[in-house]
């Protein structure tokens, strides 16, 4: 593989400073200063990658100090994920970023030890921060769909659209949201990849679609409705749930009156990870989905399970029937666990058992291969989906 990156070493030299590429680690000495960065022959550190500007930045010391200053550049300088505007003072372990190049500031007798697990995850985290813009600036998520299936036939009757990202660091939805919230921007993100979801899904109008919310649009529902009502009008006809965590369901009034604005938009309400934060049964009745989604610690090895606990699960699905809500068991990942939750009364189920979460060229195979025979579902109540769900 062919280097993009080459330091030159004048005379005058400053020993123990290094740039190391996030990634393959390449070593780039800084052995003089001030040492110009960029993409033009004859500068210190030469990155040769095209968001790189033709004199990028600079680092100077200062004292004692390390000192990096950006060279209006086009794509801009970062430290750790935040936009530099002049001079900062750069200490070991920052991350500093050129264009989309990445590099972490060493010195060799300033490092005492080998880096320990936690600042690993600041790295991490320094390093999804920095492309977070790009992230929402080009929209460059990638959806995956995981289906859901019925528990006494296996059939698909839907997908979970969930997300994950090429840009490196943002891989997946954890790292989207913990650079969101450093920015305070997790609704937006949210939003960002409800639309993109449907808007690459290809799906026909009555497979139904599983969108998420996050917790930060509960406390302001006024961009949330908004958001939904462009997705209703861009998609007339789609079968969509939107999901909730159970800890918002909390709040039955915000709850009523997301519910009012989804009845009148033709969408429907599922709560998600019941039994995993603090929803009380009390708001099952108060402001009741359609779907209840049990969190997948709930389901994790339910074959072995106590008797006890088999009993609550059958108690509450018994429950949720009775207020007409559709159960659908989370994280079911062996034929054991699928069994036992039919035997529960679970309507629906999804997990790794049934399917991984997939891009869209394999939406087509995955309802080939498992649609064979009679792909449409009947549920105790069927007119909860809408109508009967076809793929």
């Amino acid at each position: 593989m062919r280097k993009t990156t080459e330091a030159i070493h004048p005379s005058r030299k400053a020993r123990g400073w290094s740039l190391v590429a996030h990634g393959d680690g390449e070593v780039l000495p800084l052995r003089d200063f001030p040492c110009k960065i960029g993409r033009q022959p004859g500068v210190h550190v030469r990155l040769g990658h095209t968001t790189v500007s033709l004199q990028h930045a600079e680092l100077r010391l200062s004292g004692e100090d390390l000192v990096l200053k950006d060279l209006r550049s086009r794509n801009g300088t970062f430290i750790n994920g935040r936009r530099l505007k002049g001079s900062h003072v750069v200490v070991v372990g920052d991350l500093l970023q050129f264009g989309a190049m990445v590099f972490r500031l060493n010195h060799e007798r300033r490092t005492c030890a080998a880096p320990t697990s936690a600042s690993e995850d600041m790295g991490d985290l320094a390093l999804a921060i920095a492309q977070f813009d790009k992230l929402i600036d080009d929209r460059v998520v990638v959806p995956h769909f995981q289906p859901i299936v019925s528990a006494q036939s296996s059939d698909v009757v839907g997908f979970e659209a969930l997300a994950r990202s090429r840009l490196f660091g943002l891989d997946n939805p954890a790292m989207m949201f913990k650079a969101a919230e450093f920015f305070q921007k997790e609704a937006l993100l949210s939003r960002i990849l409800r639309t993109e979801a449907l808007g690459r899904s290809g799906f026909r109008t009555k497979q139904h679609v599983f969108l998420n919310t996050h917790p930060a649009e509960l406390r302001d529902l006024k961009p949330l409705i908004v958001s939904l009502e462009e997705l209703r009008h861009e998609h007339p006809k789609q079968a969509i749930a939107i999901e909730v965590h159970e800890t918002c369901a909390v709040d039955p009034t915000t709850i009523k009156m997301l519910r009012l604005v989804l009845d009148d938009l033709g969408m429907q309400l599922a709560y998600d990870d019941f039994g995993a934060g603090q929803a009380r049964l009390n708001e099952l009745v108060e402001a009741h989905p359609d779907f209840l989604k049990f969190d997948r610690k709930l389901i994790a090895g339910i074959d072995t399970a106590s008797n006890d606990r088999r009993q609550l699960l059958e108690s509450l699905v018994k429950l949720c029937r009775q207020l007409g809500i559709i159960t659908l068991a989370e994280g079911v990942e062996s034929a054991k666990e699928a069994e036992a939750c039919r035997r529960l009364g679970f309507e629906l189920m999804q997990g790794y058992y049934f399917g991984r979460p997939m891009s869209r060229p394999l939406l087509t195979s995955v309802a080939e291969h498992l649609g064979s025979g009679n792909t449409t579902l009947r549920l105790a109540k069927p007119d909860a989906l809408t109508e009967r769900i076809e793929l």
